[in-house]
């Protein structure tokens, strides 16, 4: 290797082109055997090579002696057969700086070699003159094109100290390229350059050759956007470069492409039928057997109605319309006889049974009274078409809102209460299962054990684990903690709240409180003067969610917020017709979906758009890069502006796109830090 030095510096016709053609092969063939720490006058020799380039700046260029006997040089002949500043020498000796530049170029590629030549600023002051070259001369592009490759090599080795550095200029100058390999090129080197500098060298960069660059993204050239984007990751890394850009740069647009780039060639991959089923725990639910309980007001409506119209607004309020549901006739007329008994016995008649059976066509006119065959030959007498409701209904076509408190004593049952309203219903958890420490707790001077509930409407499950409301409701004294062998300090309440609760509490209230409803219960929560100041302990029993079981908590107010969380959104009770399904989906408190069976029966389809990824599962190219950009953004003085609004956009890509689900969960915890900031 010392003598293919020596003959590329002995410029010996032969021994050059035996030398440069010899390395050429050799660091395409077998590159990691040419390491240059092992052959320390190798570098130098093809260095110095390359540092003659400026002798070919007029290639291309033409010569004319004019009548005076002066020369001139011009890039045309004008027709008129100037002589060719190229001559057959000028091009064989540019063939050879080729050849060494191009040694070069694959020799970078290896880190080490990489790292030996970025240590010579010969080779760094030789790189900035074959770049610095004119621009428009043909005969120079491979040249250019080399020397940008090196430059990407070494540049991640380099330390440029201020935007005046001669490298960093020379790069700049590239971006109004409007060839696409140079361009590439200069973005791939500049990012690169800058990527360990604490300086902000892009500061220096034109706010119009930035608006440029993300225009750019908008072209569907995957290389294009790659380097683009890997030039904005490291523009916004500085917050003030967003700033200074002014109007220059539509950060607005910016951010809308950056948000389209995160699903960037995502391959989608459906996921449907038991699979869907058993991740979703899906469960049919079963239609009541019974219809629901109607409140006092609803009846003292229907007794106001004659005969028949009384029993077809019952069946409407009790009944709703289902093809593939049916109800036996003689329990259907049992439950009506049942309901309004006590009122005969007033005075009150009711429509005699054959004629309430043949009403029912008239409530829905859907459904048919029917005799169906059994498979032992025995008769059964049905209406076909309806079932039994959940909850009833108005006269005005509004679901009542069912109260869904229980316990885990089998010696309370469950809540049975409805309510016209979800105002009603609130009010009735804060006053019946939530009560305040004053209506809970007995005086101080009068210690009593805790009393059953006589509401009918408030009887719930009873404790059967330490700290669970004696009965029933959400709300214990700390005799009752003691009793069921509880801790009573305020500490130990806390030490058992389940990690979940941060996301449970992120959930929108459906609750519309006026002012008064808010101080009432803000004040029902602080002790009052004069009572015992020991801590009331709260639960939530809602459909048997054990969110602060088994200790409970002392802050009302919380349990409060998190109950809210259970209650159905106002679009619950809207005004239906009576021919109309009420909502089929529900939700327990495991997080279990119910479903009816026109809902079940369906093909359930869940689409995962995933992105690229590497070897190790992890997020790459072109829709990390694109969220990395985000965060930056998101982090400067202007990050709340751009970003605002564009959260549920971001949990949507989140949600079908793993990959990157992580990063996203980032980004939003910036745009929150950040808002938390500047309010």
């Amino acid at each position: 290797m010392n003598r293919v030095a020596l003959a590329i510096r002995s410029n010996l016709p032969d021994e050059l082109d035996w030398a440069l053609q010899s390395l050429v092969r050799m660091s395409f063939e077998t590159p990691d055997d040419l390491h240059f720490d092992r052959y320390p006058a190798l570098a130098p020799a093809l260095v110095e090579k390359l540092n003659s380039a400026d002798q070919f700046k007029d290639i291309d260029t033409f010569s004319f002696q004019t009548e005076d006997g002066q020369m001139i040089t011009t890039d045309d002949d004008l027709g008129l057969f100037g002589a060719s500043v190229a001559t057959e020498k000028v091009r064989k000796q540019l063939d050879k700086v080729l050849e060494a530049a191009l040694v070069l170029r694959n020799a970078a590629i290896n880190p080490e070699n990489a790292r030996h030549l970025s240590r010579s600023q010969v080779c760094v002051d030789a790189l900035v003159k074959c770049l610095t070259l004119p621009s428009d001369r043909p005969s120079l592009v491979e040249l250019r094109q080399y020397c940008l490759d090196i430059v990407e090599s070494v540049a991640l080795f380099l330390r440029p100290t201020s935007s005046q550095d001669s490298l960093f200029r020379a790069l700049a100058g590239y971006l109004s390229s409007d060839d696409r390999g140079v361009l590439i090129g200069a973005l791939r080197a500049i990012a690169r350059l800058v990527i360990n500098v604490e300086a902000n060298l892009l500061q220096a960069i034109d706010r119009k050759l930035v608006s440029r660059i993300c225009a750019l993204i908008l072209l569907d050239d995957e290389e294009l956007l790659a380097v683009c984007l890997d030039f904005l990751y490291q523009y916004t890394a500085a917050s003030e470069n967003i700033e200074l850009t002014g109007e220059a740069v539509d950060w607005r647009e910016l951010v809308q492409q950056l948000i389209r780039l995160l699903l960037y060639q995502a391959q989608e991959w459906p996921q449907q039928d038991a699979r869907t089923m058993g991740s979703m725990m899906l469960e049919k639910k079963a239609p009541p057997s019974q219809p629901p309980e109607l409140p006092n007001d609803l009846v003292y409506e229907l007794l106001s109605f004659p005969e028949p119209e009384r029993a077809t607004q019952w069946m409407r309020a009790c009944f709703e319309e289902d093809p593939e549901g049916d109800v036996t006739q003689i329990a259907l007329w049992k439950a009506y006889e049942t309901r309004f008994e006590e009122f005969v016995k007033q005075g009150k008649k009711l429509l005699p049974a054959a004629d309430f059976i043949k009403n029912v066509t008239t409530a829905f006119r859907r459904a048919a009274a029917m005799v169906v065959t059994l498979p032992g030959g025995q008769q059964k007498f049905i209406i076909k078409g309806i079932r039994p409701r959940e909850v009833p209904m108005s006269l005005k076509g509004e679901l009542y809102v069912k109260c869904e408190w229980t316990s885990t004593s089998p010696d309370s049952p469950r809540c049975t209460g409805a309510y016209p309203s979800i105002k009603d219903l609130y009010a009735h958890i804060l006053t019946v299962h939530v009560p305040s420490a004053q209506a809970s707790e007995p005086p101080a001077q009068q210690p009593a054990p805790p009393q059953p509930a006589s509401d009918a409407e408030s009887l719930a499950p009873g404790p059967s684990f330490p700290g669970a409301a004696a009965n029933g409701n959400g709300v214990t004294s700390p005799a009752d903690q003691a009793m069921n062998g509880a801790p009573t300090d305020v500490a130990s309440t806390e030490s058992g709240l389940t990690a979940a609760e941060p996301y449970e509490h992120t959930l929108a209230p459906t609750i519309v409180e006026t002012a008064s409803d808010t101080a009432a219960a803000e004040s029902a929560a602080l002790p009052s003067p004069g009572l015992p100041t020991q801590p009331m302990f709260y639960f939530c029993h809602w459909n048997g969610c054990g969110r602060f079981s088994p200790n409970g908590d002392t802050d009302r107010r919380k349990v409060i917020s998190h109950i809210k969380t259970h209650i159905p959104d106002a679009d619950h009770n809207r005004p239906l017709a009576y021919n109309v399904r009420s909502p089929p989906l529900q939700t327990t408190a495991s997080g279990t979906l119910t479903l009816d069976t026109a809902i079940l029966s369906q093909n359930i389809v869940l689409v995962s758009k995933s992105t690229m990824v590497d070897e190790l599962g992890e997020a790459t190219g072109i829709p990390l890069t694109s969220c990395l950009i985000l965060r930056n953004i998101a982090r400067s003085e202007t990050g709340k502006r751009l970003l605002s609004g564009l959260e549920t956009e971001l949990i949507g890509v989140a949600a079908v796109n793993t990959p990157l689900r992580n990063y996203i969960a980032d980004l939003l915890d910036v745009i929150e830090e950040k808002r938390r900031t500047i309010e």
